[in-house]
């Protein structure tokens, strides 16, 4: 599966935010040039607590984020 973002325009963002939500979560010493991991054995990635979290750490924040804009547009 090749993982690609809805606005194309977005990639280099979303790779700064998820480095930045990886650093937040003590994670930084991920790979920085070759983030994706699927092809990394599993254990080896165990290795590295709670990398798995990151993408769901990035989901929370982004629709944290879309609800304050939503209130933020209902009270204009």
């Amino acid at each position: 599966m090749t993982r690609r973002p809805l606005v194309p325009q977005a990639e280099g963002k979303l790779e700064r935010f998820k480095m930045e939500v990886a650093g937040d979560m003590a994670l930084d010493n991920m790979e920085r040039e070759n983030a994706y991991m699927g092809d990394v054995p599993s254990n080896d990635i165990n290795q590295i607590k709670s990398s798995g979290n990151v993408g769901g750490e990035m989901v929370r924040r982004m629709v944290e984020a879309a609800e304050k804009n939503m209130i933020n547009n209902e009270s204009k």
